[in-house]
């Protein structure tokens, strides 16, 4: 029997623990690289990255450079470093998952091998889509949700620019990890940990957990911002028992087919 045959786990008995400490040496050593090139492009055209990030304050008809102050001298910097950094690290998420699944695939079997990529492939996507919906939809309503209620309190308002950029990428991360939710309930259901019926039967603790989750995910906590972010959620939790309850019909079938 060749070193192929052997399972993983009987590959990983065979290397010695110093060899796994190399594989892992190296897999920090190129995520570092690849975060330290992509960031540093990124800091090059960090002020093209926040004319974009200002978008929504011009769809809701603010002139970002009359609108938004700084109120320290460092702020331009810390903001240009900020930015430079979080774009760095989303130009360079691919990469370092990719290295990550290099060094755990030998220690997985060939159905978890199998499901590496495709999850991988639809965390990315559902990511980009929580943020583009936050983007573009969630922001402007938001933020004129906020100058409307400037106004009617009779009070002008004018925004710190390290507020603004605080506020934007803390609700477009928010909204792209809220949209991983689909994806991390049907891995579980994939491994037999959860099933459509579990989902069914704690849906009014998962509503709450969803609104608790909305809390700690959104940088403010007024009542709109987390109806805009937890109404997503619900949705995904049903989709997901949808799905579940499709799967399992389907794999139903194939065991009656069986007998």
């Amino acid at each position: 029997m060749t070193a192929q045959d052997h399972d993983p786990e009987e590959q990983l008995e065979q290397k010695p623990l110093l060899g796994h400490l190399e594989d892992l040496r190296w897999m920090i050593i190129r995520c570092v690289v690849a975060l330290t090139v992509t960031g540093t492009f990124c800091l090059y055209f960090s002020r093209e990255i926040f004319t974009i990030l200002q978008r929504p304050l011009v769809v809701i008809g603010q002139d970002p450079e009359k609108f938004l102050n700084t109120l320290s001298v460092l702020d331009p910097f810390s903001i240009h470093i900020s930015i430079g950094l979080f774009s760095g690290l989303v130009m360079a998420l691919p990469l370092i998952l990719y290295f990550v699944a290099q060094f755990v695939l030998p220690a997985l079997t060939k159905q978890e091998k199998a499901l590496v990529l495709p999850v991988f492939a639809a965390g990315a996507i559902l990511f980009v889509l929580g943020v583009v919906f936050c983007y573009y939809l969630v922001l402007p309503i938001t933020l004129q949700f906020f100058l409307d209620y400037n106004k009617w309190l009779h009070l002008n308002a004018t925004w710190t620019i390290k507020n603004y950029l605080d506020f934007v990428l803390q609700m477009l991360i928010g909204f792209g990890l809220a949209f991983e939710m689909p994806l991390v309930l049907l891995v579980l259901h994939f491994f037999g940990i959860v099933s459509s019926s579990f989902l069914q039967e704690y849906r009014r603790h998962a509503i709450v957990a969803i609104f608790i989750a909305a809390c700690c995910i959104t940088p403010s906590s007024d009542l709109f911002s987390l109806t805009l972010l937890s109404l997503p959620m619900y949705l995904f939790y049903e989709g997901c028992i949808f799905i579940m309850k499709w799967r399992e019909a389907g794999l139903a079938r194939r065991e009656a087919a069986r007998r």
